[in-house]
C-alpha cells in the first residue's frame, strides 16, 4: 500500500461537520479526522492522502495541505524533522530528543520545543513562521524586559518564543480552555512557567495594563471587530503583528486597524495568507 505523504486541513464550524462528511465521502473513512474542542465551535478537517488528492481538495474546497516527512510514518527515530531558524535568534524545534541534546550541548541561539502534529501548530504554517520573524526583527534593539501580550495563543508557540527572546511578563489568551491548558503545558515543558495563560474572549478583551508588543493570530473577522479593544492593549508607540488574514481580506483588516488608532500595516503575503505589523499612534 502506497504510504500517505500529504496532510490537508481545514477549519470550519463543528455545526457543519455531517456536511463535511457528506462532501468528502469520496475518501476512506480512515484517511479523515474531525477534531473539535471544548466549548468552542471551531472543527478542524484533516485529510491524509497521496499528493493529486490533496489537490484536488485545496481546488475544490481550499485550506492547505503539507507534505508529511516519511519518518513520522514510519516512526524512524534516524530522521528527525529539522528546527525551524528564525533570524538566527530563536530556532524552533519539533524533535523533542534533539531539542534536548541541543540544550545539553548549551548551543546558541535559544531553542524551544513545540510537539510535532499538535492541532494548535507547530510554527510550520507560514504565517505562524512569519509573526516569529516579525517578532524577532522588532524586539532585536528592545532592551530585555519587554512587554507581550498574545491573543489566541494556541499551542503558545508564540508566547515561548517571545520569553525565549527576552520578553517579561508575557501573558496569552485564548477562549479555547483545551488549548489555554496545552499552551500552559508547552511553557512548563520548555522551561517558562512564568508566562501567565488564561482562557479570554478577545471581543471582550480587558486588560490591566499596555503592552509594548501584542500578538493577534486570529481570523480576520475576528480581528477587525476586535481592533479597538486590540489598540487599547497596546502602548502607544507599541507594536501589534497579527496574522491568520486571508490575502484577499488584509485591506478590510487594514481599514479596521487604522480607524482604531495603528498605523497604516506592513503586509506580508505567504501564499493564500498574509501577516502584518503596525505601530499603535493612540
Amino acid at each position: 500500500m502506497t504510504k500517505l505523504l500529504y496532510r490537508w486541513t481545514r477549519l470550519s464550524s463543528n455545526k457543519w461537520e455531517d456536511a463535511w462528511v457528506e462532501r468528502l465521502r469520496f475518501l476512506d473513512p480512515g484517511q479523515l479526522a474531525f477534531v473539535t474542542w471544548p466549548d468552542s465551535r471551531a472543527l478542524k478537517i484533516e485529510a491524509y492522502c497521496d499528493e493529486p488528492t490533496a489537490r484536488k481538495l485545496v481546488r475544490h474546497f481550499g485550506g492547505r495541505s503539507t507534505k508529511i516527512a516519511p519518518h513520522i510514518w514510519t516512526g524512524d527515530p534516524a530522521q528527525p524533522r529539522g528546527p525551524l531558524a528564525i533570524r538566527g535568534r530563536l530556532k524552533v524545534f519539533s524533535d523533542k530528543p534533539t531539542w534536548q541534546a541541543w540544550r545539553k550541548a548549551g548551543c546558541r541561539p535559544p531553542g524551544i520545543f513545540i510537539p510535532a502534529g499538535m492541532a494548535f501548530g507547530t510554527g510550520e504554517h507560514a504565517t505562524t513562521a512569519t509573526c516569529l520573524r516579525l517578532l524577532a526583527d522588532r524586539t532585536a534593539d528592545l532592551p530585555e524586559g519587554f512587554s507581550v501580550l498574545d491573543l489566541g495563543t494556541g499551542s503558545g508557540i508564540l508566547a515561548i518564543g517571545a520569553a525565549a527572546l527576552g520578553a517579561t511578563p508575557v501573558e496569552a489568551l485564548d477562549f479555547d480552555p483545551h488549548a489555554v491548558r496545552i499552551a500552559s503545558q508547552n511553557a512548563k515543558t520548555n522551561g517558562r512557567g512564568e508566562i501567565a495563560f488564561a482562557r479570554s474572549d478577545v471581543l471582550a478583551l480587558k486588560t490591566s495594563r499596555r503592552f509594548d508588543v501584542v500578538l493577534a493570530n486570529l481570523f480576520s473577522e475576528v480581528l477587525i471587530a476586535a481592533a479597538p479593544r486590540i489598540a487599547r492593549a497596546v502602548r502607544p508607540g507599541g507594536t501589534l503583528i497579527f496574522s491568520g488574514v486571508l490575502r484577499k481580506q488584509a485591506p478590510e483588516v487594514s481599514d479596521a486597524l487604522q480607524t482604531a488608532g495603528f498605523s497604516a500595516p506592513r503586509i506580508l503575503p505567504k501564499g493564500k495568507w498574509c501577516a502584518g505589523t503596525c505601530e499603535n499612534h493612540c
